[in-house]
């Protein structure tokens, strides 16, 4: 079974049936796998080896186009790698020529970016056709399936072959990509349809970049159950209101940071937002602050919050539903029911009950590993278990708290400190918006401990006051040293602060003094 079959299936069933929406382009399920089909039978043609897991990169924003080619390299049996417009050039480049893609799939603007495209790529130019760049292997998309069939293509693929190349940031910031069978998503899909009560009824909406996970499972799982998907050229707060309002939208999948910007929206607009249709909001990429989640029932009073925890390696690992967010909202949730876990120490022990370890995941879900890199993937696949390094710990009743980060992890006077616990610390002050804790080089302690905060509009609060506060809170290695304040921070597609930028920040700050 591959994750495209219920398109197929309901391309017959139910043709006429709306599959995805952009603006005013609403594609029927027929439509929209006729579509599907033409880019398959145009790759079966160009591919003259018949070799499965050949890869196709997409480096497009968000757009129908996006959608179609990934879901086409998925059926036809291809890799589809989707590339972020926002990386630099030089990462793009490294990306393109360590997977060596067989066609590379660019809109015109991105394409006059890119400085060493393998000679044996094929590439194939999303836009208006202007002719400016074709020739050798480079030709506009309307060229290149204008002749190729709507019919089924032959399909080679299982349910165990590749099908997603996703990337995630290495330890150096360079990319590395992960890679997912169709079998690990279609179980991923029983986790999220059962976990989250979705079904085929719901119009499902993603105003987040497809290049990121979430958006792009959130498409295609949509897909799969025969709903109707909803997306957006990029992400925009007064967009998103409306599309949720103007389309009786019932589940959203969104990161923290994005509904902080649909709330101070929504507050501004002298026409209350009150959505009555959304019926479900799913998060992740971060921890959503308790104060943040009590402003949802304002603009969508009929909404339940589900959070889950997982990794692009692990797939799910526990979800938060509405009554463990009322019980329990510091907590990441339970165990989803088709995965075994484990705690364990240094030591490779399982620790009692409460205390901090190390996660393993034993499931179906996680990634076949990084492509290419089989160093980074042993660490992450150990035998049947894999661990992205994260700390947590889990209470009597099952639920699970992260930590930190091992990767994240500071020593500070020989003691062991996990910013996060740090960071959610602070996070509990009204006053501040957003903070990171960091480490910086120092001769006695090792590591000083750093704090960088942002202040909440209209709020003001001292130096003295937060360490204070930290005192009362925290273990008195834990808390900062020093307190940096910022007006703003750098992001990663996922929505979450970029750890790397912040620590190349604090080094430059330092080198200047």
């Amino acid at each position: 079974m591959l994750i495209t079959d219920k398109i197929k299936e309901l391309a017959v069933k139910q043709p006429s049936k709306t599959s995805v929406v952009m603006g005013t382009m609403r594609l029927s399920y027929q439509e929209l796998n006729s579509r599907i089909n033409r880019i398959c039978n145009s790759l079966i043609e160009y591919e003259y080896d018949g070799q499965l897991n050949d890869i196709i990169a997409i480096l497009l924003d968000n757009s129908l186009e996006l959608l179609e080619f990934f879901l086409a390299g998925a059926k036809v049996g291809w890799i589809s790698a989707i590339l972020d417009p926002k990386w630099s050039v030089k990462h793009l480049d490294e990306c393109i020529n360590d997977c060596k893609p067989k066609v590379l799939v660019v809109d015109e603007a991105n394409f006059a970016r890119l400085k060493n495209i393998p000679r044996a790529t094929q590439v194939v130019i999303v836009g208006v056709g202007s002719e400016l760049f074709p020739g050798g292997n480079v030709v506009y998309y309307s060229s290149w399936v204008a002749d190729a069939f709507e019919e089924e293509p032959k399909i080679l693929a299982s349910t165990d072959d590749l099908f997603y190349m996703g990337y995630t940031s290495g330890t150096t910031g360079r990319p590395k990509g992960f890679v997912r069978t169709h079998q690990s998503w279609i179980k991923s899909f029983e986790v999220s349809t059962q976990g989250f009560e979705l079904h085929v009824d719901d119009r499902v909406f993603a105003p987040g970049p497809l290049v990121h996970s979430l958006s792009i499972y959130a498409a295609a799982h949509t897909l799969y159950l025969g709903g109707m998907f909803y997306l957006l050229p990029k992400f925009d707060a007064a967009s998103v209101i409306n599309t949720i309002e103007s389309n009786s939208i019932t589940c959203i999948y969104l990161v923290p940071t994005m509904f902080e910007a649909i709330y101070r929206n929504a507050s501004e607009q002298t026409k209350p937002v009150y959505a009555s249709s959304l019926k479900r909001i799913v998060s992740s990429g971060d921890k959503w602050r308790p104060d943040s989640k009590q402003k949802v029932k304002s603009i969508f009073p009929n909404a339940a919050l589900y959070e889950f925890y997982g990794a692009s390696e692990l797939s799910f690992v526990t979800i938060l539903d509405p009554e463990g967010n009322r019980r329990k909202p510091d907590s990441v949730g339970t165990p989803v029911s088709n995965i075994e876990i484990a705690i364990r120490d240094s030591f490779g022990q399982k620790v009692q009950t409460g205390e901090p370890g190390q996660l393993y995941v034993k499931s179906k879900m996680v990634f076949a590993g990084y492509y290419g890199n089989s160093k980074e993937t042993e660490e992450v696949l150990q035998g049947v278990w894999a661990s992205v390094g994260d700390i947590a710990r889990q209470d009597k009743e099952g639920f699970i708290y992260i930590v930190g980060r091992k990767k994240n992890m500071l020593i500070s006077g020989g003691l062991n400190i996990y910013p996060e616990e740090v960071e959610q610390a602070l996070l509990t002050l009204p006053q501040i918006e957003e903070a990171i804790v960091t480490g910086i080089p120092d001769a006695y302690w090792g590591q000083k401990v750093v704090a960088l905060i942002s202040v909440s509009p209209g709020n003001t609060i001292e130096d003295r006051d937060i360490k204070s506060f930290c005192r009362e809170h925290l273990a008195t290695y834990k808390y900062p040293r020093e307190i940096i304040r910022v007006d703003s921070f750098p992001y990663t597609t996922s929505g979450k602060i970029n750890r790397q930028k912040v620590n190349k920040f604090l080094l430059e700050k330092m080198s200047q003094k």
